[in-house]
């Protein structure tokens, strides 16, 4: 296993959680509204939008599935 690779996703994951509270503590963040805030953050690399996006996708569709099973969480 590339433990780097996989520590290097978690840090993505947990940047776009960040930027995701920053937005809203409750799912539901459109793409629009996330890349408004990459821009206030000063982050315009098209990659590095694209992969933050990705994983706040990941985190959001994570928080969906849990809010179905139980209480609405945050991020």
């Amino acid at each position: 296993m590339d433990f780097e690779m996989l520590n290097s996703g978690l840090k993505l994951v947990e940047e776009a959680s960040g930027i995701l509270e920053s937005i809203s503590n409750e799912p539901g963040v459109t793409p629009k509204q996330f890349y408004k805030a990459l821009d206030l953050k000063g982050i315009f690399e098209k990659a590095r939008r694209e992969v933050l996006l990705e994983a706040a996708a990941s985190v959001e569709l994570a928080l969906s599935l849990i809010s179905e099973d139980n209480d609405p969480t945050i991020h």
